[in-house]
């Protein structure tokens, strides 16, 4: 019954195009039972792209050996690294992503390879977020689709699948309760989503993308923000001496207590904890 209701599920894909009368990759996967079953929530699926629009190959081809061949353009499984050039093929092509009328940017790419996470994977650091770190693979949702993790309400939980500590403190600090909007989507309210970056001065006092889009000059919030902004400021300045200092702070300042970041900004006591003053 289960084989019945996939197959069922496929036929608006199969449909989609004139030219997709049959396709050899849901012939086989959906028997196995494997990536079809997930692949009918993607939004790829719902725009009637199948396997071969990203893994090449040639779907109208039963064997197997041929179908999934150098010769018919098949891609072999991208390693991390080369994981944004991949999804950036479709995505960073603006002509091609206008024909599914997409209600966000389509500039991703680049945004990404300026980011925090970008810079890290170019590097050679393998560890770095990429595309299906935070969207997943095979049942990707769409942006607007409610079980996104890029939806407002669930960012920060995506964010905290590699920044569990972080996202702690966020979620216990006076914004944690109040960022799960379109408007203060968690995390990418301060940090931006594909263009991420790290917690700096000039994060909390720019006058464009600072603490004062919401905190009135003079406020408590405001004053709470300058502080912070010092103390990163100051780390910032002393240069790669306060490394490891500057770390602890800009995980504390998602807690929004300018006493907190002061004191992570302090040397560790000879226990091993952060000196307390």
């Amino acid at each position: 019954m289960r084989l019945i209701g996939l197959t069922i599920a496929l036929l608006p894909l199969l449909a989609g195009g004139a030219d997709v009368a049959k396709d050899s990759c849901f012939d086989c996967h959906s028997v196995m039972e494997g990536t079809s079953i997930v692949f009918k929530d993607d939004v790829h699926y719902h725009v009637a792209l199948s396997c071969a629009d990203c893994h090449g190959g040639d779907q109208k081809e039963d064997d197997q050996n041929i179908s999934m061949s150098a010769a018919r353009g098949f891609k072999v499984r991208v390693t991390r690294q080369g994981t944004p050039d991949y999804c950036g093929s479709c995505h960073s092509n603006a002509t091609y992503m206008g024909k599914f009328n997409p209600q966000g940017r389509v500039d991703q790419l680049a945004l990404y390879r300026s980011s925090v996470h970008g810079r890290q994977l170019a590097a050679g650091h393998k560890g770095a977020a990429e595309c299906v770190d935070c969207h997943s693979v095979h049942n990707i949702r769409a942006g607007n689709d409610p079980e996104s993790p890029a939806q407002p309400q669930h960012v920060t939980d995506t964010c905290a699948k590699c920044h569990a500590e972080t996202a702690d403190l966020f979620r216990k600090s006076p914004h944690g309760q109040r960022f799960n909007s379109a408007r203060r989507p968690g995390c990418a309210a301060c940090h931006s989503s594909h263009a991420t970056e790290t917690a700096t001065a000039a994060m909390f006092t720019d006058a464009k993308t600072g603490c004062v889009r919401c905190h009135k000059p003079g406020s408590k919030g405001a004053t709470t923000a300058t502080e912070i902004a010092q103390v990163l400021a100051s780390l910032e300045a002393a240069g790669p001496g306060s490394g490891e200092a500057l770390e602890r702070a800009r995980v504390a300042v998602h807690s929004f207590d300018a006493a907190a970041v002061k004191q992570a900004a302090q040397p560790p006591a000879p226990g091993g904890d952060v000196e307390k003053k």
